[in-house]
């Protein structure tokens, strides 16, 4: 039987989070280790059956410029790091799902 998971992404703006919201909304194993190559063992052992849904992906801007952050040297850094983190994950749910029967994975804007 399918499962259908809806993860937003909006206002994500570190790895951490990231790895929080993916504990939050998925039934992930306690032992799950907080990086992209554990998601992807996740995936492939486990997904069987699950249906991903990331959405509000071009939200994902590591926070709104505001007059204190502006001056901020990191916010840029930040936003960028975040921005290559996820298209680093869309590849690796690409991979997982050509490799896991029944694993559908799909990003929208």
């Amino acid at each position: 039987m399918e499962q259908v998971f809806y993860i937003d992404l909006k206002g994500i703006s570190t790895r951490e989070e990231l790895h929080d919201l993916l504990r939050k909304e998925l039934p992930l194993p306690e032992y799950y280790g907080d990086n992209l190559d554990a998601f992807y063992d996740v995936l492939t052992e486990k997904g069987a059956g699950w249906n991903l849904i990331f959405y509000n992906q071009t939200k994902v801007d590591g926070g709104n410029i505001t007059a204190e952050n502006a001056d901020n040297n990191d916010y840029t850094s930040i936003t960028s790091d975040i921005t290559n983190y996820i298209t680093r994950l869309e590849k690796l749910c690409k991979r997982a799902v050509s490799e896991c029967d029944n694993l559908k994975i799909r990003f929208f804007p």
